[in-house]
């Protein structure tokens, strides 16, 4: 069990941890280990949600994005860049290439800007600490979405680099364990908020982000790390989005 912790959090985070990397059993700790990188960005946003909400949500993003390495984020700018070149032959280049494309960066700059404003804006209707506890949930939520999708369409995996031998040591009880675990987080820091919408939020962001790292698998005819990547900063972004509209329009009542 404490193999499995460490290589989980080897994957997912740049702490100086010691790990293998191959107990496949770690990816059952992805949730928890996505909230520990979200809790990241829960303390700029509580420590100045409430006084400059614009400028604490940037720094919560920039937090969880060095706790990560970044590693997520250039998976999206990657996929976006393999998405918008023409032909199998292109696409697979433009994945593979170190720098970023036009498909890449407008990924990411549409992605880190619907975060930071969906967390401003939380911070400006619910309170910067239901914005924080809404990083934690987003965290936790979003990394088990490779878990799942990773299991599902394991049998188009490259075999090769990281992702791939990441995915085909997944099992069905890995998928369940982190999505159960995602949603047990989720439902704690709602609970913690007092707030529904981060419940939602959580809710549709699962599901969400399992349907779209599945339809770039489709499109790509392929399932590789970035892919993986890419799903879960999608997720992220659906999560504080549902939740910020849900707060703003006031559809969801506030427990």
């Amino acid at each position: 069990m404490i193999a499995s912790w460490w290589a989980a959090v080897a994957v997912l985070t740049r702490l100086p941890v010691r790990s293998s990397l191959d107990d496949r059993r770690g990816a059952r700790w992805f949730a928890i280990v996505g909230a520990l990188v979200g809790a990241g960005g829960f303390v700029p946003m509580v420590a100045l949600g409430a006084i400059i909400p614009g400028g604490a949500a940037i720094l919560a993003v920039g937090t969880m994005a060095v706790l990560s390495g970044a590693l997520h984020l250039d998976g999206l700018a990657d996929t976006a860049d393999a998405l918008v070149a023409i032909g199998p032959g292109a696409a697979e280049r433009a994945r593979k290439d170190p720098s970023i494309g036009v498909g890449g960066a407008t990924a990411l700059i549409l992605v880190l800007g619907l975060d930071v404003v969906s967390l401003a804006t939380l911070a400006g209707t619910l309170g910067a600490a239901v914005a924080g506890l809404a990083c934690l949930a987003g965290g936790a939520v979003s990394r088990a979405v490779p878990v799942v999708v990773g299991r599902i369409a394991r049998s188009s995996a490259t075999g090769v680099g990281l992702g791939g031998a990441f995915v085909q040591q997944l099992t069905a009880a890995d998928a369940v364990i982190a999505s159960s675990t995602a949603l047990a987080v989720a439902g704690i820091a709602a609970l913690g908020a007092g707030s529904s919408p981060v419940l939602l939020g959580s809710l549709v962001a699962l599901p969400v982000g399992v349907g779209l790292g599945l339809a770039v698998v489709h499109v790509r005819h392929q399932l590789d790390g970035d892919g993986l990547g890419a799903a879960v900063e999608l997720s992220v972004a659906a999560m504080l989005l549902v939740t910020a509209w849900a707060a703003t329009a006031g559809r969801v009542p506030v427990a």
